[in-house]
């Protein structure tokens, strides 16, 4: 069971993502639940029908939505996968970090001197908001290899693949300031920034604050972990000790 810490900023979260309009704050995309919504609504106002809605959300649509989850909405760039059920929090304690070699980068890292002139970006902002600069690295690294130029389906941009309503909540929320994710200094440090505030979310844990930057804090809250979750994970994961 989470913590009551940890509920309470996570209610907080979904009051101010609420309030702000913004939809989507992991880097998979998605809609935040509202009250009053319902998958017929959602549905409806996306162009889909509520059985694909709830198969690629794993969801029974006769069951209560819950306020503040984040739906996949089928067709927005994301693939439906079939139904299976929610594998839950505590599927951190199954995942093996393994990985390495340690402090030897990517091949294709390690040769391109124009990739390699980020690492400044990622060590300053690592620093400035306290988290370990190897796993902002590692994410970016697979996210977009970073590389500034890539635009995903959903509009997630740059090297940490920061998605509009994620950029809103970092830029509004954790920073104060505006930044711009087209820019690659402004979104190697957004990316530390929401890994930072995810990082201190889960209380430390490594696994659960990249399972939550991929699908979401709330999600991974009210849903554990789902199989292309644990996958991208133990990717991360592999990647870290090669930026120690």
């Amino acid at each position: 069971m989470p913590r009551p810490i940890r509920l309470a900023a996570l209610s907080l979260l979904v009051a101010v993502l609420a309030a702000a309009g913004v939809a989507d704050y992991g880097t998979g995309g998605g809609y935040v639940v509202q009250p009053g919504d319902s998958l017929w609504a959602i549905a409806t106002e996306h162009g889909t029908t509520v059985d694909e809605l709830a198969a690629v959300n794993h969801l029974d649509p006769a069951a209560i939505l819950p306020v503040g989850i984040v739906l996949t909405i089928p067709g927005a760039g994301v693939t439906p996968q079939a139904a299976a059920p929610p594998t839950g929090s505590s599927s951190c304690n199954g995942l093996s970090p393994g990985g390495g070699p340690t402090g030897v980068l990517p091949s294709l890292l390690a040769e391109s001197p124009q990739r390699l002139s980020l690492r400044p970006y990622f060590e300053e902002w690592a620093s400035h908001y306290g988290v370990p600069a190897a796993m902002v690295e590692a994410v970016a690294w697979q996210e977009s290899g970073w590389q500034q130029g890539i635009v995903s389906a959903t509009g997630a941009v740059g090297v940490g693949q920061i998605e509009p309503g994620t950029a809103s909540f970092i830029s509004n929320v954790l920073i104060g300031e505006p930044l711009d994710p087209s820019s690659v200094s402004d979104n190697i440090r957004m990316s530390a920034a929401f890994l930072a505030y995810l990082y201190r979310l889960e209380g430390g844990s490594v696994c659960a604050t990249l399972a939550a930057y991929y699908e979401g804090p709330l999600n991974l809250a009210e849903r554990g972990m789902f199989a292309d979750t644990q996958e991208y994970v133990a990717d991360v994961e592999a990647l870290i000790p090669r930026f120690e």
